[in-house]
């Protein structure tokens, strides 16, 4: 169903390569820029399928082995973990292993990309927001009549209830609670 998903990840990482390859050295058209965007979706795609695929093959293990720790449940999640794993990084013209300096670099990266900044960009100069007058400041801040509650409680429907207590205003009239 999913066909050859490991040859279909090597092809998608070359093409993704060599498109890189092309940016470096030149520059992309807007074309195979968005090649390469549906490229990393493909791939994104066919590691979804691959995952898929080792779950299916898995619980058909479980089944016929039973829910035991069986061998290929742990090979399947070695070959996971192995294929996830950071295995080096570009510094500067060599590839470097060593993971004291993956990590290092790893560190700088993530530190560099989330760095706050004090500037966020939002400029407000401009922007009216909109007020309340005295008279409505006032009329909030005064104190609800009486009057005023029995009219809003009496305007709700019956059905309804008012709070997370689940008994509708119906229930409260009988009683007693409210009464008109």
């Amino acid at each position: 169903m999913f066909g050859n998903l490991d040859t279909t990840k090597r092809r998608i990482l070359q093409e993704l390569e060599d498109l890189n390859c092309q940016d470096c050295n030149g520059g992309l058209a807007e074309s195979e820029r968005l090649k390469r965007l549906e490229l990393v979706s493909r791939l994104k795609e066919n590691y979804k399928k691959l995952e898929s695929l080792i779950c299916q093959k898995a619980r058909a293990s479980w089944f016929k082995n039973g829910e035991s720790c069986s061998r290929f449940f742990h090979s399947s999640l070695r070959w996971r973990r192995l294929s996830n794993k950071v295995k080096g990084v570009q510094v500067g013209d060599h590839w470097c292993e060593e993971p004291s300096t993956v990590r290092l670099k790893a560190k700088k990266l993530f530190e560099a990309r989330f760095r706050a900044t004090k500037d966020l960009g939002v400029r407000l100069d401009e922007v009216e927001f909109k007020s309340l007058t005295q008279t409505g400041n006032e009329s909030l801040l005064a104190v609800f009549l009486e009057k005023e509650i029995r009219d809003a409680v009496w305007q709700c429907e019956g059905s309804k209830s008012p709070g997370p207590d689940g008994f509708n205003f119906n229930f409260q009239e009988k009683l007693g609670v409210y009464k008109r």
